[in-house]
């Protein structure tokens, strides 16, 4: 029985050797092969994974109704979301039932209405910080401000650690912050309402405020410039003559931002666009309409180059 049970363990052993043997003295080129087919699974399984786009926000809520929710279907706003999707970010559109759900609601609120009692556009370019911050913070942009040469690749993480940054200076056309940024810039806005010696106290003017240090406190906000070019740029800027790009200032800046007017300055020096007949529509009216024009026109003439947060 015993020398049964050693011819069994000697056979299975030999198999285990032999099995051993193979593995290792598989073929360097068999085994690179192996190596190769798993890395470009790898590879194909990173690619099927869809790539999460950096959200953009802007702040919209109709001037006659400020209780509502529904989707606007204004043109410009139309227009905006069309030409960040294409810039490779999701547009997300904020109102006042985001800004009403922030604690710091009430407080804003009284304040702004002291200065602004029937004014609701500019009640509103103070409530739409509010709403950033409870839906999360990020990129917020005026929703005239277009997307040029913008790197998309490096919106995320935020930049300077979600430090509240303006890119056009105290002009709030785009602002990168955090949640947490976005809050208490708000209620340093606020603040500046009550020691402020401007006549006109929209939130611009107060931001205009903290940048000139007219509260003798250091505020945490990077003011943005850029040398020789701009993180935003205005349209006039942008389009040197009716139909031709400046194709080397729109490649080196984020964003364009076409403001109402900046819109008229560029109609009244006979660089719009569109043959408008003022006296019929009115160039304003087809702003949206415009401002697709130019940006088709960009397309057209220009290769944007590589540039950096």
């Amino acid at each position: 029985m015993r020398t049964r049970s050693y011819k069994k363990i000697a056979v299975a052993f030999s198999v285990i050797s032999f099995l051993l043997f193979l593995l290792v003295s598989l073929p360097n080129d068999v085994q690179r092969k192996l190596e190769e087919q798993q890395n470009v699974t790898g590879q194909e399984q990173d690619q099927a994974a869809p790539k999460q786009r950096p959200i953009i926000k802007t702040f919209f809520q109709p001037l006659a109704d400020p209780d509502s929710n529904e989707v606007s279907q204004d043109p410009l706003l139309e227009v905006w979301k069309d030409e960040w999707e294409m810039a490779g970010f999701e547009p997300q559109v904020i109102t006042m039932e985001d800004a009403r759900k922030h604690p710091y609601y009430d407080t804003m609120k009284e304040a702004v209405e002291k200065v602004f009692k029937t004014d609701r556009y500019n009640q509103y370019c103070f409530f739409r910080y509010l709403a950033m911050a409870t839906t999360g913070g990020g990129w917020h942009v005026d929703y005239d401000t277009i997307p040029a040469n913008f790197p998309t690749g490096e919106a995320t993480p935020l930049p300077h650690g979600g430090k509240f940054t303006s890119y056009q200076v105290f002009v709030p056309a785009l602002i990168s912050a955090s949640e947490a940024e976005w809050t208490r810039v708000s209620k340093l806005l606020v603040e500046q309402i009550s020691i402020s010696h401007e006549n006109f106290k929209s939130d611009m003017y107060m931001l205009r405020d903290l940048y000139l240090g007219n509260g003798l406190r250091d505020t945490g906000i990077d003011f943005k410039k850029r040398h020789r070019s701009a993180f935003v740029l205005e349209p006039g800027e942008a389009v040197k003559e009716r139909h031709v790009i400046n194709c080397e200032r729109m490649n080196k800046t984020f964003a364009i931002h076409f403001s109402h007017a900046h819109m008229a300055k560029l109609y009244s020096r006979g660089a719009y666009p569109l043959d408008i007949n003022e006296s019929k529509i009115g160039w304003s009216e087809n702003r949206g309409k415009a401002i697709k024009a130019i940006m088709n026109e960009y397309r057209d003439q220009c290769k944007p180059s590589a540039i950096s947060l």
